[in-house]
């Protein structure tokens, strides 16, 4: 279970907005919110799996 806390907190550290970058997602609206949600998820789902097949 280490293993998995240490991968979360490797992706949750990449996780970090510049001010103007926080000012431009205040300004979305839902549906792209969630579409920009969809896609980080592929995105981490992607590298998880390349992270479990080195293990």
């Amino acid at each position: 279970m280490d293993e998995s806390l240490t991968t979360y907190d490797k992706l949750n550290e990449d996780i970090q907005f510049t001010e103007e970058e926080t000012k431009e997602l205040l300004s979305l609206n839902e549906k792209e919110i969630l579409v920009l949600i969809l896609s980080e998820m592929k995105k981490q789902t992607a590298l998880l799996s390349k992270v479990k097949q080195k293990i």
